[in-house]
């Protein structure tokens, strides 16, 4: 995996979209916590009917690393609970 200096919301959108071979709109990216040099965000498709990913961004010393984790269609996010 290759370490970007800078990642925004259409770069996580594009990285998702590349996985599931559709559109994504970045307006779906939650941003949940940072823990250190870490992260975390949240993609639910539009009514949870598509496809959800986990979202971790890592800082490193030469960039930031960016790892995606699929979740079956409408899975809650239960990092950050109101």
């Amino acid at each position: 995996m290759t370490c970007i200096p800078r990642i925004g919301a259409l770069d996580i959108a594009e990285a998702v979209a590349e996985r599931i071979g559709s559109y994504v709109d970045m307006n779906f990216i939650q941003f949940l916590a940072v823990e250190g040099d870490r992260v975390r965000c949240w993609y639910m498709n539009s009514g949870g009917d598509g496809p959800t990913f986990e979202i971790d961004l890592h800082r490193e010393s030469s960039g930031w690393l960016m790892t995606l984790q699929e979740h079956p269609p409408g899975t809650e996010q239960d990092i950050e609970v109101p």
